[in-house]
């Protein structure tokens, strides 16, 4: 064998000794023109190199040596247009290596510009100093906690990162509005900018979404995407309120840094599914929190924390960052800046020159919902906003003159010459509280029960006082039990807490939920608590109302209804500043329920009894009626009227229906008031006569139940 021939076997042997295989493009013409050196240890080299890292370091090393050649030799090779691997450049290489095997030359191989070798040493404190910055301008007042924020982000960095652990294990706490995740975000975005993150998303996982072991695959697929995604900061919210098994995967990742699944799952396009067949190839049995700033944000004290996960995760928090309440001067600024907002918006997009008046400054510094700090603001301002974009709309703002935004009476309007338009688009408090007063003053009876809603107002105001001052306050249980007959007004009552609670301030919403047993308990196993909870959510800021609440409880073997209760127990636990609940039913049957159950009898102090209508209270009921349909009852038939209700409320009122009987007999009345306009066509059409009610009693007594004696127990024994 010639020495040409020789050097072209040994090439072709240290190509696939190297790369493990042939090149797809590889020129299989005539090379014997080329002339190359190749050292003796390297032709000897009887070790295969297997990985791709390794094939470039040898590769390296003989294309250096070899340069000479490669020089020499390069004009003839593009004249030929051939292509050999000892030939080419490190440039050339990379190329066909990147197009062959998907592989890309580490940066190590060639020149890293200054910057990239500086980022490589780790962060420098003026990125830190940056960041600090950048988020001060954002968030107003708590300078403190950035510092602190900004800090735990640090920590890592300086005392260095331990294998398998999260960077940092942060707790972040303080009143809602106080800007605890604006913070967070600008921090990230900030540390981004500098390099320190590759990349400025914030993944938030809310623990109380996850409300039973059904929800397990959605809560670990929530959990996988933070973890496996490029963001570095993961926060979990409302971790106080979560399930259980959940809290614990969440612990055990702040704590040993990972967490073993109970089940095998596998990727599908990116979702995680359990797996159902056996083993599978690159199966995910655990999570990692590795290189992730576990973050944890509530609004409750760090002993809050700690009862939800336990002193050793504790040990393992290095940084508690703590916000504030807003100052007047933060406040202050806060409003400027949403002005500010306000005011170019406007200009951008409704096309109107808006002015921002003091004195609406300093309506909103004293309307502003103080326990949502900024974000109450927000609001305020975003309400201008739609206000003054329906003026436009409505065509009442004259284009050439701008619009003044003024208080009057206690009440922001836009003025725009002759024209104006209410800023604010609900009541304020007094307004609601004198609406629902009004209200309460129509329905007739009731007097004990108007009397407790009213007293409530009183207490609230003096706790918000003591709130305000920094000094505790005693709150009150305000979950209800309601018991009477039907048609007393339980329901109507109930939409009237609702709207005196937030008017007063002891809700933040005001709506009323109505459910009965079949809105909250599931058909199958494991539906129930997850169907409970989200009914409970879409009460929270108002009255959740249930209807014949004793049918939640059918016995010990209920299992359904047991779970939907301690659902309801825990919930109403979680959310006892911002949720009234109110059972409702029949004495006998709440009593009995009641019963069954201590934790709800604890946690239901406030009992009142809605009374049966006597005769007079439902004559004036059905008076009420007849006048909202346009018509009047004629003084002749009121006297038999109040006599017909007396009897029928003695016979059995739970079957009348009470205030539905007043109901019923109105609508009655004019249906035969129609028959006999009929035969009549000139009386007056709005009047009830007495001929036009019917005055039969059709009502049975109750059936009373009595029990069964031991020797109508022994006959019943023996027919059988």
């Amino acid at each position: 064998m010639s020495d040409k021939d020789r050097r072209r076997e040994e090439k072709e042997r240290l190509w696939n000794e190297v790369l493990g295989r042939k090149r797809a493009y590889e020129n299989e013409g005539n090379v014997d023109d080329i002339q190359l050196s190749v050292e003796e240890h390297a032709k000897q080299s009887s070790e295969t190199i297997k990985s791709a890292s390794d094939a470039m370091d040898e590769l390296n090393r003989i294309l250096k040596k070899q340069q000479k050649d490669l020089e020499a030799l390069s004009n003839e090779m593009k004249k030929d247009n051939r292509v050999d691997p000892a030939l080419m450049d490190m440039d050339q290489l990379e190329k066909d290596l990147q197009m062959d095997f998907g592989l890309k030359q580490e940066a190590a191989a060639k020149p890293a510009p200054a910057e990239t070798a500086a980022k490589a040493k780790g962060p420098e404190q003026s990125d830190f100093e940056y960041a600090l910055n950048e988020v001060n301008k954002a968030v107003v007042g708590q300078s403190e906690a950035v510092r602190q924020l900004i800090t735990a982000f640090r920590r890592p960095f300086v005392m260095g990162e331990r294998p398998g652990k999260p960077k940092n294990v942060i707790i972040v706490t303080g009143p809602a509005g106080s800007g605890k995740h604006l913070a967070i975000a600008r921090a990230a975005r900030a540390l981004y900018e500098k390099q320190v993150f590759i990349s400025d998303t914030v993944y938030t996982i809310d623990m109380s979404r996850y409300t039973s072991g059904s929800q397990e695959q959605i809560f670990l697929q929530d959990l996988y995407e933070a973890i496996s995604g490029k963001g570095s900061v993961i926060c979990f919210e409302h971790f106080e309120s979560g399930f259980p098994a959940f809290l614990r995967m969440v612990n055990s990742l702040a704590v040993e840094g990972s967490v073993v699944l109970s089940k095998r799952y596998v990727l599908t396009k990116g979702v995680l599914v359990e797996n159902q067949t056996g083993l599978v190839k690159d199966a995910v049995d655990s999570l990692s929190a590795e290189g992730k700033y576990l973050v944890f944000v509530t609004t409750e004290k760090t002993s809050k924390v700690q009862d939800a996960f336990g002193a050793s995760f504790m040990y393992h928090v290095l940084d508690t960052v703590v916000f504030t309440k807003l100052d007047e001067e933060s406040v202050r600024i806060i409003i400027d800046r949403e002005a500010e907002e306000m005011e170019k918006k406007a200009a951008a997009n409704l096309k109107r020159k808006i002015e921002v008046t003091p004195e609406i400054k300093d309506w909103v510094a004293a309307h502003y919902d103080k326990t949502q700090g900024a974000d109450a603001i927000h609001s305020l301002f975003y309400d201008f906003y739609v206000s003054l974009s329906e003026m436009i709309l409505s065509f009442k703002a004259d284009e050439a003159q701008p619009l003044t935004l003024i208080v009057r009476d206690d009440v922001p309007y836009a003025v725009c010459g002759e024209s104006e338009v209410r800023l604010s688009r609900s009541k304020n408090s007094e307004e609601e509280i004198a609406a629902v007063n009004a209200e309460l003053d129509q329905i007739v009876g009731l007097d004990m029960v108007k009397s407790y809603i009213r007293s409530l107002q009183s207490h609230i105001a003096v706790q918000q006082k003591r709130r305000e001052q920094g000094m505790k306050t005693a709150e009150v249980s305000k979950h209800m039990i309601f018991t009477g007959n039907p048609g007393t007004g339980k329901t109507t009552i109930a939409r009237l807490i609702s709207r005196y609670m937030k008017a007063i301030g002891a809700l933040s919403q005001g709506q009323l939920v109505e459910v009965t047993r079949a809105d909250l308990v599931a058909q199958y196993v494991g539906q129930t608590a997850p169907l409970t909870m989200s009914v409970i959510k879409s009460a929270i800021g108002g009255v959740l109302f249930i209807d014949e609440a004793y049918s939640l409880y059918r016995g010990k073997d209920d299992s359904f209804g047991l779970e939907a209760i301690d659902t309801l127990v825990k919930a109403m636990e979680d959310n006892r500043e911002d949720l009234i609940v109110i059972l409702a039913g029949y004495k006998k049957e709440m009593a009995g329920f009641l019963e069954a159950n201590s934790g709800l009898k604890s946690r239901f102090p406030n009992l009142i009894n809605f009374d049966d209508y006597t005769g007079l209270e439902l004559r004036k009921i059905a008076e009420i009626q007849a006048k909202s349909k346009g018509y009047v009852i004629d003084e002749g038939a009121l006297e038999d009227l109040e006599k017909y209700f007396d009897e029928v409320q003695s016979i059995n009122s739970a079957e009348a229906g009470n205030g539905r009987l007043a109901r019923n007999v109105v609508e009655d009345a004019i249906l035969r008031q129609s028959e006999r306009l009929i035969n009549n066509p000139d009386a007056d059409m709005s009047q009830l006569l007495k001929s036009d009610f019917d005055f039969t009693v059709k009502v049975k007594p109750p059936v009373k139940k009595e029990s069964l004696t031991l020797e109508d127990m022994m006959k019943s024994l023996q027919n059988n």
